[in-house]
Order: structure tokens, then C-alpha cells, then sequence
């Protein structure tokens, strides 16, 4: 059953994948991007939802099964305004940001994951700016961080 779940999505979803990669910025924007991008998601739930598997599905897209089980995850969080304020943070703030991130994820998983919510949204500090200064590679995981704290909320 679960190997037709996957043949049945998998022509939809490829067809979608090129164009949902490209939606940037909030959920809530009207284009045919982010049109794509939310069908691509709302089919990933359906899929999860039917009993398929993510792992899998994943692997037949040639995707990372985390952006996909992120897409998942986080179906319900509402999209956020799109008033996004640019972060004018100095250097020193998004140091002190970190540091402060840094000493949530000794206490554990969910004070860092608020200490994230609470540098990006209360502080306005950017979470690309704050992965750069980490060391890491990309913003996503700071983002499903935060997301997580909105999801316990």
C-alpha cells in the first residue's frame, strides 16, 4: 500500500518541486510560487496522513527528508504578517544574541529553541545573521527552532 501512497504522489509532487522551490519569504504572499509551494506542502501532509513515508518520499524527490518533515511539522503555525522589520543589529548585538542562544542550549532543547524565538522576534536579530556568527551553513534549522516554540505554544 505504501509503495502505491508513493507512486500515486510522487508525479504531483515532482511536478511542483521546481517551482516551490523558488517561493522566499512569508507564507502568505499570492504567486505562483508560493502557490506551488503550499499545494507541495498540503500533498506532503496528505501523503504523511495516508500513511507514507517521509523517509522514502524524500529519497524519490531527491530532497532532504528534514525540509520535508519540517513542512510537516509546521502545517499549522500560522504565516507570520509579512511586517517584518529589517534587523539593524550591530555585530556586538548579534555576539551577545549568540552567546545568550548559546547558554539556552546548555539548559536544553526548548530554552534554546525560545532563546531563538525571542532574539528573532523581541529582538528583531536576524537568524541568517545568527547562523553566520554560529558557524553554521544555513538559517533553517534556527527557523524550525522557532518553530517549534509557536507548535508548543
Amino acid at each position: 500500500m505504501k509503495e502505491t501512497l508513493v507512486e500515486e504522489y510522487l508525479p504531483r509532487l515532482k511536478e511542483l518541486l521546481p517551482l516551490a522551490r523558488k517561493a522566499y519569504g512569508s507564507r502568505n504572499i499570492k504567486s505562483p510560487q508560493h502557490d506551488a509551494s503550499r499545494e507541495y506542502t498540503r500533498l506532503l501532509v496528505e501523503f504523511y496522513h495516508r500513511g507514507g513515508s517521509l523517509i522514502e518520499i524524500a529519497e524519490e524527490l531527491g530532497v532532504t527528508y528534514a525540509g520535508i518533515r519540517r513542512r510537516v511539522t509546521t502545517v499549522d503555525i500560522p504565516p507570520n504578517d509579512g511586517k517584518r522589520i529589517r534587523s539593524k543589529a550591530s555585530e556586538q548585538e548579534i555576539n551577545e544574541a549568540v552567546a545568550r542562544i548559546q547558554q539556552a542550549k546548555l539548559k536544553g532543547v526548548e530554552e534554546y529553541h525560545e532563546a531563538l524565538r525571542y532574539e528573532y522576534e523581541d529582538n528583531n536579530i536576524s537568524l541568517t545573521k545568527i547562523a553566520k556568527a554560529m558557524g553554521l551553513s544555513s538559517s533553517n534549522p534556527l527557523y524550525y527552532g522557532v518553530a517549534r516554540t509557536k507548535l508548543r505554544k
